[in-house]
């Protein structure tokens, strides 16, 4: 399968492709601000909804506490109203989807009903203005995870994305394949979560570990008018508090069967129906906690980059410094004893006359030997026949795998 990342001809994305390189992305610095919003509900046991009430009760009483507007008996009895308002919260819930929106109103309905006959009115209040400020600040804050995303597309053709992503043509595409829907990066450190078999004379024992290479699942995105929806529960969990015992026992774990599973899946994978002509396929960066954006900058195995397309304005210059950076990111990168790797293509996109449409024409291949005197590539005229009928099937594998793909990618989500 062969995949793309449109780039401009700029001293950033030419550095990067000199060094095999693509960036992975915090969703806000991305161009579209409801990527990876999920509509968080919230659907679990009177367990779940017990735990959350204690939770809340217990941010309430710590900042109370800290500012000396309550004692012990009081945060002692305030506390003790976790149980009941999880039966509550539950019982007018029942097993529906409860929108996190609708939180708040609902905490405060059970919350009041019950301070009635055990703080002042003064009291009360307080309480009740706090848990306000936890449930529509402090956990929308919990709920969000750091996630890197590094994407590409299908399709090689799509004016649009010349026009957004390629500067108006000027810029080029760089060509990726993959036969199992990877794609290999590395990193200068240690910093890919995930989990490796131990090896063969262990067989069913795996580690989970920190690693400076991985290959990384590229994904389809679907696209919809609406997102996602995700239980709220599920990342919460981890923010509940537990005794030792529970620890022990690993009760954090067996909550996660009480929170039934949404599409928490998808989260990353829908986005908005006006997006479909991208027909994007993402990889998400194995890592966890916030990162600065110089560590998410990957190194791509040399077996997935396969070529370049100019586009229809870039100037000569422009195509003679990608030649040279191409060059200079396979002679400095290992290739393993005993591998090879198949030719790295140039093709030329044209404009066509009667339609919005590209033809994609090969130009050559890299030439490994420079001097200095010359680029290093061997245009089409001087290939041997059996490379020159491979890039012209290469080329034709890129047009028509526009058709094929957008079957795929197109599929708009209707729920």
């Amino acid at each position: 399968m062969y995949f793309y990342k449109y780039q401009k001809p700029g001293n950033l994305e030419l550095n990067m492709l000199r060094r095999g390189e693509i960036f992975f992305a915090l969703v806000g610095e991305l161009n579209d601000a409801s990527e990876c919003r999920p509509r968080f509900v919230l659907n679990g046991t009177k367990e779940l909804w017990t735990r959350l009430a204690q939770f809340i009760l217990e941010e309430v009483c710590l900042r109370l506490d800290t500012h000396e507007r309550m004692n012990r008996d009081e945060i002692r009895k305030l506390l003790g109203l976790s149980s009941s308002l999880g039966s509550l919260l539950k019982k007018h819930v029942r097993n529906l989807d409860f929108g996190l929106e609708n939180l708040d109103a609902l905490f405060r309905q059970v919350l009041a009903d019950a301070l009635q006959d055990n703080v002042s009115a003064l009291r009360s209040q307080l309480i009740l203005d706090s848990s306000r400020e936890i449930i529509r600040r402090e956990i929308p804050r919990l709920l969000r995870e750091p996630t890197y995303i590094t994407s590409f597309s299908k399709n090689a053709k799509n004016p649009t994305m010349w026009g957004h992503y390629a500067d108006a043509e000027r810029g080029f595409v760089i060509v990726y394949s993959t036969d199992d829907r990877t794609i290999g990066v590395c990193s200068p450190i240690k910093m890919l979560h995930g989990t490796r078999p131990l090896g063969e004379d262990q067989i069913g024992d795996y580690e989970i570990d920190i690693y400076d290479e991985d290959r990384l699942e590229l994904k389809t995105v679907k696209y919809g008018r609406k997102p996602p929806k995700a239980n709220a529960f599920h990342r919460l969990i981890p923010r509940f508090s537990y005794t030792e015992a529970e620890d022990h026992y690993d009760v954090p774990l067996l909550l996660g069967g009480d929170a039934k599973d949404k599409e928490e899946n998808q989260v990353g994978l829908i986005k908005y129906s006006d997006w479909k002509y991208e027909q994007e396929i993402r990889a998400f960066l194995p890592a966890y906690g916030t990162l600065p954006p110089d560590v998410r900058v990957l190194r791509v195995s040399l077996e997935n980059i396969r070529g370049i397309i100019f586009g229809p304005q870039m100037s000569n210059q422009d195509k003679d410094r990608v030649i040279l950076c191409c060059h200079l990111m396979r002679e400095s990168s290992a290739i393993p004893d005993g591998q090879s790797l198949p030719e790295f293509a140039f093709f030329q996109a044209s404009q066509l006359l009667d339609r919005f449409d590209f033809q994609i024409s090969p130009v050559g291949v890299l030439d490994g030997l420079y001097f200095g005197d010359g680029l290093p590539i061997k245009l089409m005229k001087d290939v041997d026949e059996t490379t020159a009928r491979a890039l012209r099937k290469m080329s034709e594998e890129i047009e028509n795998g526009l058709q094929e793909s957008s079957v795929e990618t197109n599929r708009v989500c209707q729920e």
